[in-house]
């Protein structure tokens, strides 16, 4: 057996045998190789398989090389190679890839595109994959949603979710689809492009209506620790206390006490 980065040489009993032999040694498809047979006989047949120049091969090689460069132990594998192409890494310890909610692999993806697009004219769209993250986060986004869209129908209020993926999106939009009394709307600019679901004959526009406050109880009077007066802006009370001109409640001519009345005759009190 003889191997190059592209290419290999294997022998089988078959054709066929030798041929997977050199997928598996290659970590290839069988679309994206060609066989060329070297030797045949009845005991033993001698075939090299080499790797197209393709999309998806030249993807796989800078999603390697980029993570070599980071310090990152992954196999890369190629997943799907039509569009768009998936590729695939797998590996211990790749959550630093992923970061919180795929920030860091969608940065990763993104680069990773840029440098595969770059001259090109037909461009094409790559997706990049770490440990089958997106399908666990798909299963997230489809519960998140359904959640969600039977919290509208119950208060008939619309709700904005977070920023997501386009591909987020896309899921959020066929999961809700078919719900009934629910549609959705995407609103924004990426990266902060969210999804709205609110009910259906309500614009994703309009606020949902506020809800009227109870009436409040009114505060109770709190003792400032002076009797019961009167507080900055209370109007005041008169039935305390005598309004001027009025004698004071109890008060009588006789006594000595004093009052609002006329004082008594100073003569009268007076000693012979």
């Amino acid at each position: 057996m003889s191997i190059t980065s592209d290419s290999i040489e294997t022998t089988g009993k078959s054709v066929e045998e030798a041929v997977e032999k050199a997928l598996e040694e290659l970590e290839e498809a069988r679309e994206n190789v060609e066989v060329a047979v070297l030797d045949e006989t009845p005991e033993e047949a001698r075939v090299r398989v080499t790797v197209r120049e393709s999309y998806a091969v030249k993807a796989r090689q800078v999603v390697a090389e980029l993570l070599y460069k980071m310090g990152i132990t992954a196999q890369v594998f190629i997943k799907k190679a039509d569009d768009p192409v998936m590729i695939d890494v797998a590996g211990d310890n790749l959550g630093l890839l992923i970061g919180w909610r795929g920030e860091t692999l969608r940065a990763f993806q993104t680069v990773v595109n840029l440098i595969l697009n770059e001259g090109r004219a037909d461009r094409r769209r790559l997706v990049v994959d770490v440990e089958h993250y997106r399908n666990r986060r798909e299963e997230t986004v489809k519960e998140m949603a359904l959640r969600l869209a039977d919290r509208v129908r119950r208060t008939g209020e619309r709700v904005m979710m977070d920023p997501m993926q386009s591909y987020e999106r896309r899921i959020v939009h066929i999961t809700l689809e078919k719900e009934p009394g629910i549609r959705t709307e995407s609103q924004g600019e990426e990266p902060n492009r969210r999804v709205a679901i609110l009910p259906d004959g309500v614009t994703a526009s309009r606020r949902p209506a506020e809800r009227p406050a109870a009436p409040s109880a009114p505060l109770p009077r709190q003792s400032t620790g002076y009797g019961d007066r009167p507080r900055y802006g209370d109007r005041p009370r008169f039935g305390d206390r005598p309004r001027f001109g009025e004698r004071r409640p109890g008060y009588s001519e006789g006594d000595g006490g004093g009052g609002s009345g006329p004082p008594p005759d100073s003569s009268s009190a007076r000693t012979p």
